[in-house]
Parts: structure tokens; C-alpha cells; sequence
């Protein structure tokens, strides 16, 4: 968890800023490089969805995706101009964006049956967010002189990622593989179409909760694409972008560490209702935006939003599944939301940031935020119609 979020750590919170300012790309341009990557993952999760513990185990088709997403990161770091950066990026995701649901899956293939304990894990995932921000800020942002003619270090950030992308795949094939039990054994000869992960994605209940979670997706795009410009337009320093980032990471490790606790206290519905809320503040107070402090508070809570989220949902889909149909369960739920909800939120952030630009360049993030600021309301009324899982399946 650790090192595969510090993969996606190290470009997440800049990728944004990187190809606005480096590589001078129009917000629609930048909507459409991030939210055509969410193309790929509609794509390679289904097809992974027929490949992981069916052809190859998981953890080592781990291994395989992050060595082709590492060589391909190096190629994404050369691209100067639009379409080759579009396409490339585009084949990155396609190899890169089923590793996280593989990863899940194989956790809760290796962890205790209390799922309510599958946070005490992912939060290795958010400490590795946290530790490739604030390394590469202090040591690599703030020194022009690693840079080539002092430019901006930010394409470093890129070969940090290509490397990391490197040493996972080799970590990876230390990892046991879990063999499928009954009949769903790898020496056993298994239909092609996987249709037991399909039954359980299209139960009424699972396939709620990965609606609420895409739409979640949707207003979280319009977080990612806007963060990191919408600061830099604040005054902050190029350097302190990622750090400021990272602050709602911090009580994400608190809230790993309840979430098991507040599911079994109150129940998914309502933690995922505060989750819902929680967001509503956090749009709200980069709306209004008038002091750091506001803005500050609006980025400390982002953490907990997605804990009590996207974490609650994933746990809440693994309750309705078995050894046989976990990996495929997952990498559909990843379609879902990374990739349908992946798409249509980056490319409508790149589009309502042009929309609200001035001829000077000036952005009115005031309106901006009021998007996903209005979604976000009418997703908390949608979770408020769920209705709660088994706390037994739990």
C-alpha cells in the first residue's frame, strides 16, 4: 500500500499544475488528457476483470502492471506537445489504474475476515501520499538548480513516480499468491466470461453504493484538477502546493484507524453520509475563499472525506464477495468510478475552469467550486435512500 500510493502520490496532486504551466495546456486540454485516462480505466479494468486469478494471480499480474506503468511514466516525461502527451498518458492509465482495485483485492485475499480492519491497512496507502509530497517538495522544489536553466522541477516528479513504479513491481513478486479454493483453483479449467463478478456488481444494493461512489468520483475530479492551479492563483508558493496538499492526509491516518469502529457503531449509511458532508464543507470553504485559513481548513478535511467514502464503499462491496469473484468484483467497481466517473469529472472540471476564465487568465473559482459543491448535496440526498449491509457480512 505504501509504495503503491507513493506512486501515485508523487503526480497526483501536481499533474494538473504540471501540464497547465509546463507544458501550456488550456483547461479543456488538461480536462481532456485526465479525464481520457478515465477511457482506460473503463477499459483495462474489464479486461482485467477477465485476467486476474483467472489467467495470472494477482499478485504477480501486480508485478507486470507496474513494470509497463514505470517504462511508460519515462515516455509521458518526454511529451512536449498535446496528442503525443493525450495518447501516452492514456496507455500509462490503461496499464496503471487496475493496480489499486488489484491491490484491495489482494488485501482482503491475505487479511483477517473482519473486514472493518481493511483501513488499518489502506492507511499505509495515505502515509506513502503523504511522505512523496513532502520529500519532494522540500528537497527537490525548492532547488531550481535541479532543474535544467533553473525551469521548474516539476517533470522530476514524473521520474520519481517511473521509478517508483519500478521497485513495486519487483516488491510485488515477494508477495504470496493466494490460491483460489473449490473450483475456483488456477489448475482448474474456469469459463472465460466471469459472470459470478457481474452477478454480484448488478445486485441492487452494490450496484447503489457504485453509483454514489462514481458520482462521488465526479465532484473528487473537480478537487484534483482544480487544487493545485487554484492555489498557485491564491499565492501560495510553487513549493508549498504539494505540502498543503497533503494536510487532509493527516487526519485520514486518524480516521483508517476509527473507520472499523464507526461502521460497527453507526453502519456504512451514516458514515458515508458524514463522508458526503464532510465534502460539502470542503467545497464550500474553497468557494468563498477568503483567507488562507479557510482555504486551510477546506484542505484538512479532504482525508476524511474520502476515508469515510470511497473506503466505506469498498469494504461495503467486498461483503458480497468470495474468493472466486473478489478480483473482478473490484476491478468492475473501478469502472464505475475511475472510470466512468473518472472521465466525466476530469473533463467537466477542465471545461467549468475554462468556463469561469477570463481573458487574462483569471479564474473564478468561486463558481468553479459551486459545481461539485451542488453535486455533493445531491449525492448526500442519495445516501440518505440507501439502505444499510448486513453488519454480520461486515
Amino acid at each position: 500500500m505504501f509504495i503503491q500510493f507513493f506512486i501515485w502520490g508523487a503526480t497526483g496532486p501536481v499533474l494538473s499544475l504540471y501540464l497547465k504551466d509546463c507544458l501550456g495546456f488550456s483547461g479543456a486540454q488538461v480536462g481532456l488528457v485526465l479525464g481520457l485516462s478515465g477511457i482506460g480505466s473503463i477499459v483495462s479494468p474489464t479486461l482485467m476483470t477477465f485476467i486476474a486469478d483467472r489467467i495470472i494471480s494477482s499478485e504477480r499480474l501486480l508485478c507486470l502492471l507496474n513494470a509497463l506503468g514505470g517504462v511508460f511514466m519515462l515516455f509521458f516525461a518526454r511529451q512536449t506537445e498535446f496528442y503525443p502527451t493525450l495518447l501516452v498518458y492514456f496507455i500509462y492509465c490503461m496499464v496503471m489504474h487496475p493496480a489499486v482495485p488489484l491491490i484491495n483485492a489482494i488485501t482482503f485475499h491475505h487479511a483477517p475476515t473482519d473486514r472493518r480492519k481493511f483501513g488499518n491497512i489502506r492507511v499505509w496507502g495515505t502515509l506513502g501520499w503523504i511522505a512523496v509530497a513532502w520529500v519532494f517538495s522540500f528537497l527537490v522544489m525548492g532547488d531550481r538548480s535541479l532543474s535544467d536553466n533553473g525551469a521548474s522541477p516539476l517533470p522530476l516528479v514524473l521520474k520519481i513516480s517511473a521509478v517508483t513504479s519500478f521497485i513495486m513491481a519487483a516488491y510485488s513478486l515477494t508477495i504470496p499468491v493466494k490460491k483460489i479454493t473449490s473450483d475456483g483453483d488456477y489448475g482448474k479449467k474456469r469459463a472465460f466470461f466471469p459472470m459470478e463478478a457481474f452477478r454480484v456488481v448488478f445486485k441492487p444494493q452494490v450496484l447503489a453504493i457504485s453509483l454514489i461512489a462514481a458520482a462521488l468520483t465526479i465532484a473528487d475530479k473537480f478537487y484534483s484538477l482544480g487544487t493545485a492551479p487554484f492555489l498557485k492563483q491564491s499565492g501560495f508558493a510553487e513549493k508549498d502546493i504539494m505540502p498543503a496538499m497533503t494536510l487532509g492526509q493527516v487526519p485520514e491516518i486518524a480516521a483508517m484507524g476509527i473507520l472499523g469502529f464507526l461502521l460497527k457503531r453507526w453502519g456504512p449509511k451514516a458514515v458515508l453520509a458524514i463522508g458526503v458532508g464532510i465534502g460539502i464543507f470542503r467545497f464550500a470553504a474553497c468557494a468563498v475563499g477568503s483567507s488562507r485559513a479557510l482555504i486551510y481548513a477546506g484542505l484538512s478535511v479532504h482525508g476524511l472525506v474520502y476515508t469515510f467514502t470511497m473506503i466505506t464503499a469498498v469494504i461495503c462491496l467486498d461483503s458480497f464477495c468470495g474468493d472466486r469473484d473478489r478480483s473482478g468484483v473490484h476491478q468492475l467497481f473501478a469502472v464505475l468510478t475511475g472510470g466512468i466517473g473518472g472521465f466525466l469529472g476530469n473533463y467537466a472540471a477542465g471545461l467549468t475552469a475554462d468556463r469561469f476564465t477570463d481573458s487574462s487568465g483569471f479564474v473564478n473559482y468561486g463558481a468553479y467550486w459551486s459545481v461539485p459543491l451542488a453535486l455533493s448535496v445531491i449525492i448526500l440526498g442519495s445516501v440518505f435512500m440507501l439502505r444499510n449491509p448486513e453488519q454480520n457480512a461486515l
